[in-house]
């Protein structure tokens, strides 16, 4: 499947990590938003309404737990039904489980190889892409 013409938005609060994420998904020919902070995301989100979001748990601010119940229960239900897949350093099973449960659709830990990204990303799409 060819991920060309996708939008997806990276919201991480480390700079480094949100480029290197973007070169990995343009290498993918994938179009790239970028946000520091869950309320820059949920901005973003609402105005673009990206294919995908890539959305780090640890965030100053809003949580990214936080801004994915905030997407989850968005008053527009094209944002409600954003994929979205949590990026983290926590790797507990307590960490993941809430994730889900919260509405993420995956969940990858750092540090994280390309192909893994690239081949959630093209999983995810393709059954609920729009």
């Amino acid at each position: 499947m060819s991920l060309a013409g996708r939008t997806v938005l990276v919201a991480d609060d480390n700079q480094d990590i949100r480029d290197l994420i973007t070169i990995i998904l343009e290498d993918s020919s994938i179009s790239v938003l970028s946000a520091e902070d869950g309320v820059n995301a949920l901005t973003q989100a609402s105005s673009h309404k990206p294919d995908l979001i890539l959305l780090d748990v640890m965030m100053p601010g809003l949580s990214g737990i936080q801004t994915l119940e905030r997407i989850r229960n968005h008053e527009d239900s094209e944002v409600q039904k954003i994929p979205v897949v949590m990026i983290t350093a926590k790797s507990q099973s307590e960490d993941i489980d809430k994730a889900l449960l919260t509405g993420a659709d995956s969940y990858i830990i750092k540090p994280f190889q390309t192909g893994l990204l690239i081949e959630k990303i093209s999983s995810i799409l393709q059954i609920g892409g729009k």
